[in-house]
């Protein structure tokens, strides 16, 4: 069986242990990007540590949710986290909101890499303006082949800087059944999951994890794992549509 890796930013206090259940890994993130056009993601938020460290990315779908990856927040504190939003650069003048409570789905990691999917409510209404916008999801799928448009803060190519500026990068949907095939049958990968490929050189990576995949303008994924770093495997994804009940029903349908 392969080795897999989540997409998240690791603290370094925590790379010793890590190092002992994930291979070695670096932390890039997306690979083979741009800087995203000004205003083209004011859904994106960086999910950080209480000191202000990037963690992960996510999604606002309300005025008090935000959407991530469940390994983003599994074992953590509301008090450990905040959220920043309505900038695409990480030293920009954003608003920071603080989360109240962590939804971590019921049977995340169950099995290992399933279920991988969170949501957030902050203790404040999120304030909309030109930057700051929340983004729909719809229950129904994306097409195979389409068009996914991944967000995130990281390095421009491989070993390369680290930018603050957003990046953004396009990816295609690859079908389940050749994704499982290119991974050979593993059981890591589901029903639950979305496969976006391009090539080697493009795709997500450490510090990702629970960043959006949108399509058409809605939400339609949220980084979970891969091999890293865009060696030439899919990336693999939550697909948010699998979740769709899940979602309704934790954020009560009140994502306004």
């Amino acid at each position: 069986m392969r080795k897999f890796v989540i997409f998240l930013c690791i603290p370094l206090v925590f790379a010793e242990y890590l190092d002992k259940v994930f291979p070695p890994q670096n932390f890039e993130r997306v690979v083979g990007g741009k800087d995203a056009p000004e205003g083209s993601a004011p859904f994106q938020i960086s999910l950080q540590t209480s000191k202000g460290q990037h963690m992960c990315g996510g999604a606002i779908i309300g005025k008090e949710w935000i959407i991530t990856a469940g390994h983003c927040v599994s074992g953590r504190t509301p008090e450990s986290l905040k959220v920043l939003t309505g900038t695409q650069d990480l030293k920009g003048q954003g608003v920071y909101y603080f989360p109240k409570k962590i939804y971590v789905h019921e049977k995340y990691n169950k099995p290992a890499y399933h279920n991988d999917i969170a949501l957030i409510r902050l203790n404040d209404s999120i304030r909309y303006n030109e930057f700051t916008q929340k983004i729909s999801f719809s229950p129904n799928d994306s097409p195979d082949d389409a068009v996914i448009t991944l967000t995130g803060w990281g390095r421009l190519s491989a070993g390369g800087s680290i930018p603050t500026e957003l990046q953004a990068i396009e990816l295609k949907r690859m079908a389940y059944v050749d994704c499982k095939r290119k991974f050979s049958d593993d059981p890591n990968l589901g029903v639950g999951h979305l496969c976006t490929y391009n090539q080697a050189g493009q795709g997500a990576c450490n510090g990702d994890s629970g960043g959006p995949l949108t399509h058409e303008g809605l939400l339609v994924a949220l980084v979970n794992w891969g091999i890293p770093c865009a060696k030439g495997f899919p990336d693999v994804h939550a697909r948010v549509s699998y979740y769709h009940d899940w979602i309704k029903t934790t954020t009560g349908s009140g994502e306004q």
